[in-house]
């Protein structure tokens, strides 16, 4: 789960920004019904090869989609990546600025700028002192139980952590400096029975409705103006 993405209520509902955008675009228009496959980071290009979906909200095609067949629609959602670590009383933003000697805890799956974009663990654990998690709240947890240096944490998430846990803002050194940002995509398989500029029309009509500004302020995204 990716809040406030996608997340998984106590109820084993599904809640989040692609659950009201699949609801908002059903309720745009007749011609299809959009359905919510859940999918995981690691696993999502190979569900895409095999057909288990034809769209996925939240992507970049600079994300390990080069050997796939695939149109990219712009949502216009901007978030990014900060990193974190354990707040000591003498750290300060320089200790962002080198790796060496530090411990990292990332997302396995994730694409990091400062690692050239390269998810392959092999690599990653050659270059760098690297323990692997599934999620952005492991990586944030790892970090405050001091089982990691420093974290990079997608920007969204840590500040839906935070207004969880807002007693925690205080333990966390966080980066001024951002490892990457990036304005969302819509993926879309060309053999969908909708075309680009179909969705593209839909999402045309979302935005300029207000519709998705208010999903986006719903859950505290920003979106980029135009």
């Amino acid at each position: 789960m990716f809040a406030p993405y996608v997340n998984l209520t106590d109820e084993g509902l599904f809640r989040g920004f692609t659950i009201d955008l699949v609801a908002a675009f059903n309720e745009l228009q007749t011609e299809v019904e959009f359905q919510f496959v859940n999918t995981s980071i690691e696993n999502r290009y190979q569900a895409y090869d095999i057909g288990r979906f034809d769209m996925m909200f939240f992507e970049s095609p600079i994300w390990g989609w080069k050997s796939f067949t695939a149109e990219f629609i712009p949502l216009d959602i901007v978030d990014g990546e900060v990193f974190i670590t354990l707040r000591d009383g003498v750290k300060d933003q320089q200790y962002f600025d080198t790796f060496e000697n530090k411990s990292l805890s990332l997302v396995s799956g994730y694409h990091y700028q400062f690692a050239q974009w390269n998810n392959n663990e092999q690599d990653l654990m050659s270059d760098f002192d690297i323990q692997f998690v599934h999620t952005n709240r492991a990586s944030i947890e790892s970090v405050l139980k001091g089982r990691a240096d420093i974290a990079p944490v997608t920007l969204s998430y840590l500040q839906h952590y935070i207004k969880m846990y807002p007693k925690i803002r205080d333990n966390l050194l966080i980066s001024e400096k951002l490892d990457q940002t990036y304005s969302h995509s819509i993926l879309l398989n060309p053999k969908a029975v909708i075309s680009k500029a179909k969705l593209q029309k839909w999402l045309s009509d979302l935005r300029a409705s207000g519709r998705l500004n208010r999903i986006a302020k719903k859950y505290d995204l920003a979106i980029k103006p135009r």
